[in-house]
C-alpha cells in the first residue's frame, strides 16, 4: 500500500477508535443515568405500596377505636354515672393494649369514669373537647398529640361526641393512645436509619413521625413539600431535598386516607437507595476506562503494525463467531424476525420454550403464536415498533404465546428494530423470557387478597366491592338489596371443647352450607368477615319476603348437626340480622352497621333467630320480625 493509502488508513483507524471511545462513555453515562432513575422509580413504587399497607393498618386501628368509643358511649347513655371503666380495665373487657386508657367526660369537662381510676382532671380546655362540643357530626376526632394529664406521657386523643336524648351536648368519650402505636410499621418491615414514616392531619398538624427509630409528635408541618402538594394532588411521589426536616434528601411517596382527614407519607433515604447504583457506576467507569485503554492500545498497535484488510476481516469473522455463539447459547429465547412477521432465525431456547422444531418455526410467522382474536393487535404492535424510534433500551411487554401443544405461556418480550444504512427496518430481534410462573403467582396472590384463607369465601374487601355493585344494580332496576349479618351461636364452645382445628373444620362446613342457601343463578354473595361472623348480600329482590325465606333456610341449615371428625358431632345455631337498601342506608357501611345491630338484637333475644333492623317509620310500615328457634 502506498504511503498516501497508509495515511488514509491510519486516519480511519483513529476515527473509528475515537467514535468507539465516545460511544463507550456515552453508553456508560446513559446506563448510570438510567439506573439512577430506575432506582428512584423502584423506591417510589415500594414507598407507595408501603403507604397503602400503612393506610390500611391505620384505618383498621381507627375503626377499632371508633367502635370502642361508640360502645362506651352506648353503655354510658344507658348506665350514666354507674358506668365503671375501672372495672372494665380489671376485667380486660378491652383486650387491645392500644386502647387501655379510656375515659368518659361530661359536658363540663370533668371526668365521669376512666380506666385509670379516680381522677379530678378537667378537659374543658382541650381542643378535642371544644371541637366535639361545637360539632354536630358523629365522627371520631383525632386531636394533635398532647402530654396526657392522666398518663403524663405523650398521647394522641381520639374522641367521640356524647349527645343526650334531647339533642344537647352530653360530653365526650376519649381514648388516649400512644402515638407510637399509630405509627407502628406493618409486620416484617423495618426503616433504615434515615428512612421516614409519617402520619399527619390535613390540618397540617403532625400526629406521628418515625425517622429510623426516632419518633416526633405534634409539630406544625404545613411547610413540608408533601403537605403543600397534597392540597392539589391527593397522592404522589417525588424527591425531596429534606431542608424542611433534617437536611436528608429522601424519595417521598404520600397518599391521602379515604376514610379520615389524614395523610400517610413514606420517605426512603436517597443516599441509601443510590448507594448500589453508585457502586455499579464505579464498576462501569472502570470497565469503560479499561475499554478505552484497550482501544487506544489496539489503535496504537494497529498503526504500528500497519495492519491491512486481512486483520479487519479476521476481526469481523471473530465478532460474527462471538455473535453466533451468544445467539445459540443464550439463556433466553432469541429470534430474528422479518418486518412482515416471518421468522428468519431462532435459537434453541426459543424453540424449546414454544415446543416447536426449528424448521416448523421458520415456516411460521410471529402472529401464528398468538390467538386468532389477538392477531390484529399483534400486527398493530409490530407496525408501531417498526415506525417508532427509541433512543434507549427497547420497551418490554408482557404477552401470551400459544405453544405447539396448545398450552398458553406468558412471556416478557423485548423487540428491537435493526435498520439498514438508509434508516429503513431491516429485521427485528426479539428477546423472550418465560414468565408463566410469575404470572401464576400474581394470580394466586390476587385471589388470596380478596378471599378468606380458611373458607375460600370472599373477604370483607370483596364483600364491600360486591355490595357496591349490587347497590348500583338495584338502583338501576328499582329493586331491593338485603344484607344479612350472621354470628354463630355456640362456636366458642366447640373451639374450647375440641380445639381450634375442629373449629376451623366447622367454619369450613358452615361456609359450604351457606353457599347452598343463597339463590342459584343470582348475584348473591356469601362472605366471611372474620372469626365466626359472616355476611350475605341478597340482590335483585322484589320484596322483603325473599330475604326472610333465605334467612329461614339458613337457620334450618345451620341447626342441623355437623360431623367434624369420626365420633365428633356438634350442633350450633346462628343469629341473623338484616338490613335492606335503600331503607336502612345507601352504602355498604350503613347497611352492615344496621344488620350488625339487628343481629345483636336477635342474639340478645334468645339466639337462633332472625331479626330486621327496625325500619324508619317515615319510609315504610314496620315489617313483622321473624324469630325462629
Amino acid at each position: 500500500m502506498s504511503g498516501r493509502g497508509l495515511s488514509a488508513l491510519q486516519m480511519l483507524i483513529l476515527l473509528v477508535c475515537a467514535v468507539a471511545i465516545v460511544l463507550i462513555w456515552l453508553t456508560t453515562l446513559q446506563r448510570s443515568t438510567f439506573e439512577r432513575a430506575q432506582a428512584v422509580a423502584a423506591a417510589m413504587r415500594s414507598n407507595a405500596n408501603l403507604a397503602i399497607a400503612f393506610e390500611q393498618q391505620v384505618t383498621r386501628t381507627l375503626k377499632e377505636a371508633e367502635q370502642i368509643a361508640a360502645f362506651t358511649r352506648q353503655e354510658y347513655l344507658r348506665d350514666g354515672a354507674r358506668l365503671d371503666l375501672t372495672h372494665w380495665a380489671k376485667q380486660r373487657i378491652i383486650r387491645d393494649e392500644t386502647f387501655t386508657i379510656l375515659s368518659v367526660v361530661d359536658e363540663t369537662g370533668a371526668i365521669v369514669t376512666t380506666t385509670q381510676g379516680a381522677s379530678s382532671v378537667h378537659y374543658a380546655d382541650r381542643d378535642f373537647f371544644t371541637r366535639q362540643r361545637d360539632a354536630l357530626d358523629d365522627t371520631l376526632y383525632l386531636d394533635r398529640p398532647v402530654l396526657g394529664r392522666i398518663s403524663a406521657q405523650w398521647r394522641l386523643p381520639m374522641s367521640l361526641r356524647i349527645q343526650k336524648p334531647n339533642g344537647d351536648f352530653g360530653g365526650v368519650v376519649v381514648l388516649s393512645v400512644d402515638p407510637a402505636n399509630l405509627a407502628a410499621l406493618p409486620g416484617g418491615i423495618h426503616l433504615g436509619p434515615d428512612d421516614m414514616l409519617e402520619i399527619a392531619g390535613l390540618d397540617g398538624i403532625l400526629r406521628s413521625r418515625l425517622i429510623g427509630t426516632r419518633p416526633t409528635y405534634g409539630l406544625d408541618q404545613g411547610k413540608h413539600a408533601w403537605n403543600l402538594r397534597q392540597i392539589t394532588q391527593p397522592e404522589g411521589s417525588f424527591v425531596d431535598d429534606g431542608d424542611s426536616i433534617d437536611g436528608v434528601a429522601r424519595i417521598i411517596s404520600y397518599r391521602t386516607m379515604s376514610s379520615y382527614p389524614l395523610m400517610i407519607t413514606v420517605g426512603s433515604d436517597y443516599a441509601s437507595i443510590q448507594l448500589p447504583v453508585q457502586r455499579r457506576r464505579t464498576i462501569y467507569l472502570f470497565i469503560a476506562a479499561s475499554a478505552t485503554i484497550a482501544l487506544l492500545g489496539f489503535a496504537a498497535l494497529f498503526l504500528y503494525l500497519s495492519l491491512r484488510q486481512r486483520a479487519t476481516t479476521e476481526a469481523l469473522e471473530a465478532n460474527e463467531a462471538l455473535f453466533r455463539a451468544t445467539f445459540h447459547q443464550a439463556a433466553m429465547g432469541i429470534a430474528r424476525i422479518a418486518p412482515d412477521g416471518r421468522f428468519l432465525e431462532v435459537n434453541e431456547k426459543y424453540c424449546r420454550m414454544l415446543g416447536y422444531a426449528q424448521p416448523e418455526l421458520l415456516a411460521r410467522t410471529l402472529f401464528d403464536l398468538t390467538d386468532p382474536a389477538d392477531r390484529d393487535d399483534a400486527r398493530a404492535f409490530l407496525q408501531a415498533r417498526l415506525t417508532a424510534h427509541y433512543l434507549g433500551p427497547p420497551p418490554e411487554v408482557e404477552k401470551p404465546y400459544r405453544r405447539r401443544d396448545g398450552h398458553l405461556i406468558w412471556v416478557c418480550e423485548a423487540l428491537s428494530v435493526v435498520r439498514n444504512p438508509s434508516g429503513l427496518p431491516d429485521f427485528l430481534v426479539a428477546v423472550v423470557q418465560d414468565i408463566t410462573a410469575r404470572k401464576n403467582l400474581e394470580t394466586r396472590l390476587s385471589h388470596d387478597a380478596l378471599h378468606d384463607a380458611l373458607t375460600g369465601l370472599p373477604n370483607r374487601v370483596m364483600f364491600q366491592d360486591r355490595c357496591v355493585r349490587a347497590l348500583e344494580s338495584a338502583a338501576r332496576r328499582n329493586g331491593l338489596t338485603i344484607v344479612l349479618y350472621l354470628d354463630l351461636d355456640g362456636f366458642k364452645a366447640v373451639n374450647d371443647s375440641y380445639g381450634h382445628a375442629m373449629g376451623d373444620i366447622l367454619l369450613q362446613q358452615v361456609a359450604r352450607r351457606l353457599e347452598h342457601c343463597v339463590r342459584a343463578q343470582s348475584e348473591d354473595t356469601v362472605s366471611r368477615f372474620g372469626g365466626d361472623e359472616f355476611g350475605i348480600i341478597l340482590s335483585g329482590l322484589d320484596s322483603l319476603e325473599g330475604g326472610e325465606r333465605v334467612a329461614r333456610t339458613i337457620l334450618d341449615t345451620i341447626a342441623r348437626p355437623f360431623d367434624l371428625a369420626e365420633g365428633i358431632q356438634v350442633r350450633i345455631s346462628t343469629s341473623i340480622g338484616a338490613a335492606v337498601h335503600p331503607r336502612h342506608g345507601l352504602d355498604p357501611d350503613a347497611l352492615v352497621a344496621h344488620a350488625d345491630a339487628a343481629m345483636y338484637a336477635a342474639k340478645h333475644s334468645g339466639k337462633n333467630r332472625f331479626r330486621w333492623e327496625p325500619l324508619p317509620n317515615a319510609a315504610i310500615a314496620q315489617p313483622t320480625p321473624v324469630t325462629e328457634s
